[in-house]
């Protein structure tokens, strides 16, 4: 038989004598579009997308979220959501927290929402679980002390959990292959809608393309060529919300020549064509 033991941790995350509590869990389905900026005083949220796509807007702009992304939001945050008729998310929000060094209701010290990719191995394997438990016990019907109890304890698991894969993650802005990723990732964020070649790339960071091919995956768990097409679809679904352009201009204005291979891609990763799309949204 084999013992591990662990025993009390040295230093806490946590303030002394002050612990969070599960305040509440939401889920997030189907379509929406958006309403009223809002936040919660004093309460963190951690909202983890488990299948779909959609926009967070916040004061400062928006951002794209994807299946499996889990996003940190610190309390008075102001924000909301248009999702898509696939959607399915749930947001967990947390009361009472204090983390040392951290205003009351932070998980970070940034005052934007922080987006951790998902992945399924290592540490993520461990959080995804600890997800799926909370969800669990929302599923149980009853306001009993046990419950409230069992929902602090994996409130503060959570929580632990999350802030230190931010650290980790901030952690590796040391790593020479995470700093050219990055460098990588800023340069194709700023020409993807060029025609864009690796070729291209390599050439303007002066580094070879198997470099470049393997450190950007090793990033984002995509080739470039891959996130390059996402980026595209992402901007033309913003096009197609926004504007009144057709689709023939979307599909120039995100780099495609040819709309009918745009139409193609777009159906292949949405799962609909650009004019259903439009359509489905506008309702």
């Amino acid at each position: 038989m084999s013992i591990l033991p662990f025993g009390s941790p040295k230093q806490s995350r946590f303030e002394m004598g002050r612990r969070p509590h599960l305040e509440s869990i939401e889920n997030l389905n189907g379509a929406t579009s958006f309403g009223t900026l809002k936040s919660h005083h004093e309460i963190a949220e951690i909202l983890f997308i488990e299948k779909g796509h959609c926009r967070m807007h916040l004061k400062e702009g928006s951002l794209q979220l994807h299946t499996d992304d889990l996003i940190l939001v610190n309390s008075d945050t102001l924000h909301d959501f248009k999702t898509s008729s696939s959607f399915t998310a749930f947001t967990i929000h947390i009361g009472a927290l204090h983390l040392c060094g951290l205003a009351p209701g932070h998980l970070t010290k940034s005052e934007a929402p922080l987006v951790l990719p998902l992945g399924k191995d290592g540490r993520h394997i461990f959080l995804r679980q600890l997800l799926k438990e909370v969800k669990l016990l929302a599923a149980l019907k009853g306001e009993d002390d046990e419950r409230c109890e069992i929902g602090a304890a994996l409130a503060q698991a959570l929580v632990i959990s999350v802030t230190a894969l931010a650290e980790e993650d901030a952690g590796n802005e040391e790593n020479p292959s995470f700093t050219m990723g990055t460098r990588i990732k800023e340069y194709i964020d700023a020409h993807y809608l060029e025609d864009l070649k690796l070729a291209d790339i390599a050439e303007a960071l002066h580094i070879n393309l198997y470099y470049l091919s393997h450190t950007f995956k090793d990033l984002t768990g995509s080739s470039p060529m891959q996130y390059i097409i996402r980026r595209r679809i992402e901007e033309a679904q913003t096009l197609l919300l926004t504007t009144n352009m057709t689709i023939t201009d979307i599909a120039m204005q995100c780099g495609y020549n040819n709309s009918n291979y745009f139409q193609s891609v777009f159906s292949n990763i949405v799962g609909m064509p650009p004019g259903k799309y439009r359509k489905a949204w506008a309702q």
